[in-house]
């Protein structure tokens, strides 16, 4: 018989002259904007499909959404899931949730979409108060004691460095420890520890100067992995809030000038992660797929390996924001005006996720819920389709900084001290 298969871009992506990705039944632009996508009538071809040469793709489709308009499935409700596959909440075409099958399984989350750095927020928020900001940075600088004081926080994953802790971010977490617990007597040591230690990493990563580092974004003397990447920008993350923010004049001269160095560090963080999945499906090393103790070939593996590069790749999201955040912030207060966003990304948003405590944990939840996988741009859906208590405490800082603290109280938050 004679079918249709030429299938031209959707009518919402055709009127925006944006690219179409062409999924069915709805494509996923469609999808993450929450337009209605609908796809005009396909061009008859003189093509002769034989009714036995079709391919039930329809089967190897997930059969649940996180890049869907709907932060969440109606209601919240749990959904039964098929003990023989994994489905992980992206309605992919063609693509199998199986585990142990030959196909990318961290296409959900590393897909080429959720590196995209959004420079267009087209969001309308409250404008920004030092009082509101102040109030953002405190709730930081409580996440960096919570890192040191428990070995976790909201954008420091508890797995993070499991097989393997550089020595940057050693250093770090040792300077971090050191400071929160500082004397009037011993304030100047620390300082001086704080000092030598920032300008050691830059240093040791050999970065260029500042005055050249927009002609030479890709410029590095060493080769690092994704883990090292994002130690090394956590690492100056936790020196920049500790040094532009305590009100020592010197350690504030000092963290001006790396502010450059930690925007590069950050675009090349990002940019590693994305060619890495690009070349090699994973963004995570032999090295940690070596060391993942304990564990021989088998599910329990492809789980365990497949939540670990989850972690890696939302640290790094999460770790972007941030630092991002922490600098757009100081530039803010200095300059008593508002500065160009430097855009967003995608996050997981939903309560839990983050939080699991294992692997199996982790892909239970996934399997059975919407985890509100979604660009910083969209998060205002979440005040008309999720509950503030279904929401994360990483998210709802994203919110309170996007939106102001006023939203956030008429959504039944109370903003705290």
């Amino acid at each position: 018989m004679t079918t249709t298969l030429e299938t031209k871009a959707c009518e919402a992506c055709a009127t925006a002259k944006r690219r179409c990705g062409k999924e069915m039944p709805h494509c996923l632009r469609c999808r993450r904007r929450g337009s209605k996508c609908s796809y005009p009538p396909a061009k008859p071809t003189c093509f002769v499909l034989c009714r036995d040469d079709r391919s039930p793709v329809e089967h190897n489709i997930f059969p649940f959404s996180t890049l869907q308009s709907s932060a969440y499935s109606p209601g919240l409700q749990t959904r039964e899931v098929d003990s023989s596959r994994l489905s992980l909440g992206l309605d992919l075409p063609g693509q199998s949730s199986d585990l142990s099958n030959n196909r990318p399984y961290s296409i959900w989350f590393t897909s080429p979409e959720t590196w995209q750095i959004d420079h267009l927020l087209q969001i309308e928020y409250n404008p920004f108060t030092i009082i509101g900001l102040k109030r953002l940075l405190i709730k930081i600088h409580r996440w960096l004691t919570e890192w040191a004081e428990k070995g976790s926080n909201p954008f420091i994953h508890s797995q993070l460095y499991r097989t393997r802790f550089p020595p940057s971010v050693q250093d770090a977490y040792t300077t971090l420890s050191c400071y929160l617990h500082k004397t009037a007597s011993n304030e100047q040591t620390i300082f001086q520890i704080l000092e030598d230690r920032a300008k050691h990493l830059v240093v040791e990563y050999s970065t260029p100067s500042a005055d050249i580092l927009e002609d030479n974004v890709n410029s590095t003397s060493i080769t690092l992995d994704s883990l090292e990447h994002i130690a090394r920008v956590q690492a100056l993350l936790i020196y920049q809030v500790l040094c532009l923010y305590n009100g020592d004049i010197r350690l504030r001269y000092i963290a001006e000038s790396h502010i450059p160095v930690l925007n590069l560090w950050m675009q090349q963080m990002v940019e590693h992660a994305s060619h890495a999945v690009c070349s090699s499906g994973s963004i995570t090393s032999p090295a940690h797929e070596q060391t993942a103790a304990g564990y021989h070939p088998s599910n329990i593996l492809h789980c365990e390996n497949l939540w670990h590069s989850w972690i890696l790749s939302e640290s790094i999201r999460r770790t972007w924001l941030i630092a991002s955040g922490i600098q757009g912030a100081y530039l803010v207060m200095q300059q008593h005006r508002t500065i160009p966003c430097q855009g967003g990304m995608v996050i997981t948003t939903r309560q839990g996720v983050w939080e699991a405590q294992s692997a199996r944990a982790w892909e239970k939840l996934c399997s059975e819920v919407n985890i509100g996988l979604m660009q910083v741009a969209e998060t205002d859906k979440l005040f008309s389709e999720a509950a503030p208590e279904d929401v994360d405490d990483f998210t709802m800082l994203i919110l309170q900084a996007t939106f102001g603290e006023e939203r956030l109280e008429r959504w039944g938050i109370q903003v705290q001290d």
